[in-house]
């Protein structure tokens, strides 16, 4: 029960944030893509957007230093899908 409090009101904290703000740009993992097919890395950074029911997309960002993908996520508002994939088409062609 307190897990449930806590996620609820971590949840309403997200969403005020959306008052002065569009989108959060932030990493999606915390350094490059795994080494072939057998994983598909650590999960750390978008474990909060799951519990916060947050829409988000993955965009690839370039490469790291062993030539493997690194990639950006950005994150909106509950139910604001749309402006969040408007964004990032807008930050994937930045990044191309």
């Amino acid at each position: 029960d307190e897990a449930q409090q806590r996620a609820r009101a971590a949840r309403q904290c997200y969403a005020d944030q959306f008052a002065d703000i569009d989108v959060f740009l932030t990493p999606s993992a915390p350094g490059e893509a795994p080494v072939g097919i057998s994983g598909t890395g650590n999960s750390l950074f978008n474990r909060s957007w799951t519990l916060l029911g947050a829409p988000c997309v993955t965009v690839p960002a370039g490469t790291g230093p062993q030539g493997l993908p690194l990639a950006v996520q950005i994150t909106g508002a509950f139910a604001d899908d749309e402006r969040v994939l408007r964004v990032a088409e807008w930050v994937r062609q930045a990044l191309v």
